[in-house]
């Protein structure tokens, strides 16, 4: 681990929270504005410490350890603000599924498939941006000890006895039923039933509204499909007796196509697109939804029974481990890999390109592995160093123009619940992008991902955290419909590339809580919480479709990773 010489607080600083509204593509757009927000609590700063805003680029006050303990501040929710329409460009084509076509054709019955598809061979790496739209929470982190960023009292023990893991739940597949909640299974059968024998008239009546996931800015919920004699043409979404929006699976939008084919609806995806605006909902607060069926002669069902739904909101409270026991330990203070605990190699194997990625992840412990080791280890931490691919080594890596590392617990280490953190110094520099992640590494399966940490080298003060999941829903594909939440972004009050931070999750049962240096940064709860085994991952990605090809001085670029550590309840 990283001894006092290494400094393991950046100092004190302020974190702000943004959200996200439009998706970046292929290129990486400029750095975001974030919106002022004079509603906010002004930070506590020791006194000897000159106030600043926080923007993006602002740097830390002092980079001196700061000794004193200052007490957070408490959280206010924060509150919409009108906000211009930012346009929406497409995103990156998935990767994780057959691809959609352009033009859907308009339903008029349930859109079962006869065969199913081919799984994917690609796994589900979220690649999503978007521009800033929400005005930022200010939160003043407690000041760390000199030796570790983790949050956790934890001295490093080498005689420690781990405790035994639990990875208990399953992956469902292959015409299992996997789903969470009644309405999710009665939309197994399609976005709507057509009964003929039912006479002419408006569609019935949606059912079953229930809530699957709520953050602090945006809830998902499903309903179980409406039966018209002909078919049903949309879905007329309500908060507050306000339409929202109108679920269709004929506009050619794929993400609206998702949302049709699995009767469900994100309030408010500020992600995919630019209506919340004026409507976005408040953390915390508690709305009423119904939801009404359009046919396809025009004819409207009445609306739902109301629905009452309320939103997460961030919580001011440290970390809190009571009960839990550690059961993962890497300090990564010896000379080479540990093969027991890591591979180097993702399970979809070398010769698969997502997200077009132009990295080539060397598995050193292959066959036959490539002549660079993009492991080095400093007695204290291990450097997965990216480089430019030699030529010589060009061949074997697939021709792809940089080599770099991945590590994953893969085959030798999962859980289901528990507090996962890594404490890194993430690679700053054009082109690169740190990742940090949960994931499911039976991937032709239900593929849940907790994205803990994804980090632009070319943004420095902002983070991303994302959530992932599929469904049962196999109108399409056998592992069912994907669903992502928005992109969450973080905006850090100093670049994260300049320091160790200390990166975590907590993982339990309905809830997701994300932290940056022991501060929680985003909530997330509701039944769609994965309860499937997952493994650790952590990477260096360099050029891709999402962050842009790497500049000349970016490379070499390393992601230096002091510990990572993981616990579970007893």
């Amino acid at each position: 681990m990283i001894r006092s010489s290494r400094a393991g607080s950046a100092g004190l600083c302020v974190i702000a929270l943004t959200v996200l509204s439009a998706c970046d593509s292929a290129s990486v757009s400029p750095a975001e504005a974030v919106v002022p927000d004079s509603t906010l609590t002004t930070p506590v700063l020791p006194l000897d410490t000159v106030e600043q805003p926080a923007v993006p680029g602002m740097t830390s006050p002092s980079d001196d350890p700061v000794t004193s303990v200052t007490t957070p501040v408490t959280i206010p929710p924060a509150t919409p603000t009108d906000t211009p329409d930012v346009p929406v460009t497409p995103e990156p084509p998935a990767i994780d599924q057959p691809p959609v076509a352009e033009e859907v054709p308009k339903l008029e019955q349930p859109p079962v498939a006869e065969e199913t598809p081919k799984p994917p061979e690609q796994p589900p790496v979220a690649e999503e941006m978007a521009e800033a739209e929400q005005p930022p929470v200010a939160v003043v982190p407690p000041v760390n000890g000199p030796d570790t960023n983790s949050p956790i009292a934890d001295p490093v023990d080498p005689d420690e006895v781990l405790a035994t893991p639990s990875a208990t739940g399953s992956d469902r597949t292959d015409g299992e039923d996997d789903s969470v909640v009644t309405a999710e299974s009665k939309s197994l059968v399609g976005p709507f039933i057509k009964d003929t024998s039912r006479s002419a008239g408006p569609p019935s009546v949606p059912q079953d509204l229930t809530l699957l996931l709520a953050s602090e800015r945006w809830l998902e919920f499903t309903w179980a499909p409406s039966t018209d004699d002909q078919s049903v043409e949309g879905y007329e979404i309500y908060r507050d007796g306000q339409l929202l929006a109108t679920v269709r699976g004929d506009t050619g939008y794929e993400h609206d196509y998702r949302s049709w084919l699995s009767t469900s609806y994100i309030d408010c995806n500020y992600t995919r697109y630019t209506t919340c605006g004026d409507v976005q909902p408040v953390p915390g607060s508690t709305y009423s939804y119904t939801v009404a069926a359009v046919d396809n002669e025009g004819m409207r069902s009445a609306n739902s029974a109301p629905a009452l739904f309320t939103l997460a909101q961030r919580s001011s409270e440290p970390v809190n481990l009571d009960g839990y026991a550690k059961v993962f330990s890497e300090e990564f203070d010896g000379t080479t890999l540990d093969r027991s605990r890591w591979k180097t190699a993702l399970p979809w194997g070398p010769d698969t390109t997502i997200n077009r990625e132009t990295q080539y992840f060397v598995n050193i412990f292959g066959n036959s592995p490539l002549a660079y080791d993009p492991f080095v280890f400093t007695g204290e931490t291990v450097q997965i160093t990216g480089i430019n691919t030699p030529p010589e080594l060009a061949e074997a890596a697939n021709n792809k123009p940089y080599l770099s590392g991945v590590l994953t617990t893969s085959d030798y280490f999962e859980m289901t619940y528990g507090y996962l953190e890594m404490n890194a110094k993430l690679a700053g520099g054009e082109g690169l992008l740190s990742t940090f992640f949960l994931f499911n590494q039976d991937f032709e399966k239900n593929k849940p991902e907790i994205d803990i940490i994804e980090f632009i080298g070319s943004r420095p003060d902002k983070a991303y955290q994302t959530y992932h999941y599929y469904d049962s829903n196999r109108a399409r594909f056998r592992s069912g419909e994907k669903h992502s939440s928005p992109t969450m972004e973080t905006v850090y009050s100093s670049p994260l590339s300049e320091g160790f931070h200390n990166y975590s999750v907590l993982w339990e049962e309905e809830l997701v809580i994300w932290y940056i240096d022991g501060i929680e940064v985003r909530r997330l709860t509701g039944p769609r919480v994965s309860d499937e085994p997952m493994n650790i991952i952590a990477q260096l990605v360099i050029g891709s479709e999402w962050i842009g090809a790497p500049a000349a001085s970016a490379i070499p670029a390393v992601l230096e990773i002091d510990y990572i550590r993981a616990w579970q309840k007893q």
